[in-house]
């Protein structure tokens, strides 16, 4: 009792001060709690019903993982830098609308657990939310089942204030939007509770604040060239939930914050212009997801283009290190001059161990592809490594394979192309055809909802 009361102490500290401490998972809970209370407060027996769905189907994939941990024998590398199937499952439901198909909810969730699990670490740098691609998928659903926002209290069908804004030129009261008492997606009508959740995430170091801040001032700049309300463009509970809660998650940050600054401004003018053409609180998510990939497609081409050369160059030896007397054997000090300490140019970084040395010889990747550093510290990013650096068996005989997987199932054909140890110049070509083949999915949904008039 005693150890439990000084634990239950300590608890408003660890939450309170030493929040740099804790974990991304248990942060993301307590800042999805306000969210959580206030659709329930709004929507009642649906909201309940959704969340209780949402958490059993993550209950069942954290199952699934743990038993394929095992008896399949998952890689180390499952589940790195992922969010916790409960927390995936509930930043899904915080989206919904309350009147969804339960099933609509649970594929959702699974769907969001395996993108995030296992796909998303082989992919390695990519600067896109998995979660978005997730609400790609739920944009055409929604469309082919007309799936409509429901006002709270009454569950009356209703339009969002976004979507109003475009049809009737109608502005709802912003004070109305912060409060929340409007419809949208039941987690994030409320622009005061998703606001309260991300300056927690942003006080516990969770999120990017530099992304935060460049995607509102693009926003800002394209509410005042389209001449609109600055303060009811600025009000979208959906839009701060969707750029804070998963855009700015800072295990998704390969780049300086100048970078993300500038992906966040590009992104904030693309989503005003999207709901000037109706798309309403999808556009956050749309312009994100379009930005994002150009951003990574742009990123892995200038990173990719330092190692190019040594991808042509088939090394038929191992790299050898100078010796001791290499540089000075065979030539005369001149006097009063010391020979110079060799230096070991392909000597690893980190201090290593005699476990970690072991480890680096015994998986010794092949001469023809790039070197990795295997001998980390942390087991598991160091089985990443060894998983990164080994090469197939099978060289060319599944190269039609790989690419009809990359136009068919893009995101199987992206998994296929970038653990692959092939030439930068033809990943960076199966990338530009994987831009393209997101692109023409868009263009096409938007021409199918143009077409039939289906309610958006």
């Amino acid at each position: 009792m005693r150890e439990v009361w000084s634990q239950l102490l300590r608890l408003p500290q660890a939450l309170l001060v030493q929040t740099d401490q804790l974990p991304f998972d248990s942060t993301y809970a307590l800042a999805l709690l306000p969210l959580i209370v206030f659709s329930i407060l709004f929507f009642r027996q649906d909201a309940l019903l959704l969340y209780g769905l949402c958490l059993l189907a993550g209950i069942v994939c954290l199952l699934s993982i743990q038993l394929a941990r095992m008896t399949v024998g998952l890689p180390a590398w499952v589940g790195f830098k992922a969010s916790h199937p409960l927390i995936a499952s509930l930043l899904i439901a915080c989206f919904l609308s309350p009147v969804t198909p339960p099933w609509v909810a649970v594929t959702l969730v699974i769907l969001l657990v395996i993108l995030d699990t296992v796909v998303w670490p082989q992919l390695m740098r990519m600067l896109v939310q998995p979660a978005l691609l997730v609400f790609a998928f739920l944009f055409l659903v929604e469309g082919q089942l007309r799936i409509p926002f429901v006002n709270a209290f009454d569950l009356r069908p209703l339009d969002d204030p976004l979507t109003l804004w475009y049809r009737f030129h109608a502005m709802v009261d912003p004070i109305k939007m912060y409060v929340g008492n409007v419809p949208g997606p039941m987690g994030a009508t409320s622009m005061g509770a998703v606001l309260l959740g991300v300056v927690y995430l942003w006080y516990a170091r969770k999120i990017s604040l530099s992304l935060l801040l460049g995607y509102y001032a693009g926003l800002a700049a394209g509410a005042l060239a389209y001449g609109s309300d600055v303060a009811f463009q600025l009000s979208s509970g959906p839009t701060l939930y969707i750029a804070g809660f998963l855009a700015a998650d800072r295990r998704r940050m390969v780049l300086s914050d100048r970078l993300s600054a500038a992906i966040g401004v590009f992104a904030g003018g693309l989503t005003m212009v999207l709901r000037a053409f109706g798309q309403g609180p999808n556009a956050a998510w749309q312009s994100l997801l379009v930005v994002g990939l150009f951003a990574t497609l742009i990123y892995q081409l200038t990173s990719g283009a330092r190692f190019s050369l040594p991808a042509f160059r088939r090394l038929r030896h191992r790299p050898s290190y100078p010796s001791p007397s290499g540089s000075t054997a065979g030539r005369q000090l001149r006097p009063g001059r010391t020979a110079p300490l060799p230096v070991s140019r392909q000597q690893p970084v980190l201090a290593t161990g005699g476990s970690t040395l072991a480890a680096s010889r015994r998986y010794q990747p092949a001469a023809r592809v790039h070197q990795f550093d295997v001998s980390a510290q942390d087991d598991i990013v160091r089985q990443m490594r060894i998983q990164a650096a080994r090469r197939s068996r099978s060289r060319g005989g599944n190269r039609l394979v790989q690419v009809l997987a990359l136009v068919v199932i893009n995101p199987i054909g992206l998994w296929l192309t970038w653990r692959r140890s092939d030439p930068a110049w033809l990943k960076s070509i199966l990338t530009v055809l994987s831009i393209a083949w997101y692109t023409g999915i868009v263009g096409l949904a938007l021409l199918v909802v143009r077409l039939h008039g289906f309610r958006i």
